[in-house]
């Protein structure tokens, strides 16, 4: 049987992005420049814990605004907005492309948690 490759991690979708930006948000209490605005906080985390089957074309639009708002933190984190905007779908990761990936649990860069997921192109929405 035939293995299939798998995603390449780089590629992200609207609902990852805005988990992301909800994982790091304290709702600028303590640092500046992670997470949501004090306008977008409410919706941003809510939109952010609804699963991504549930999202309709209001919640789409509404998450698209927000990678548009917060695309230089995204890409400070590995995201790619312009892709995440655009809605290509993953690339498959080549043996080569995929070996020097090292996944794994680091000290979080944004301060919020004591360690968060690398999945060896950007950080992820999993915090410890």
């Amino acid at each position: 049987m035939r293995r299939k490759r798998t995603n390449w991690p780089g590629h992200a979708t609207v609902p990852e992005a805005v988990q992301y930006l909800a994982s790091v948000c304290d709702g600028a209490i303590k640092r500046d420049g992670h997470g949501f605005r004090s306008d977008h906080v409410a919706y941003g985390h809510w939109l952010a814990q609804l699963p991504q089957d549930e999202w309709g074309p209001e919640e789409r639009q509404h998450g698209l605004t927000i990678v548009r708002t917060y695309s230089a933190q995204l890409r400070r984190a590995g995201f790619d907005p312009e892709q995440i905007l655009r809605g290509s779908k993953p690339a498959r990761a080549s043996r080569k492309r995929s070996a020097p990936l090292q996944p794994g649990w680091a000290s979080d860069p944004a301060g919020v948690a004591a360690s968060r997921w690398w999945n060896g192109v950007r950080w992820t929405h999993h915090a410890a």
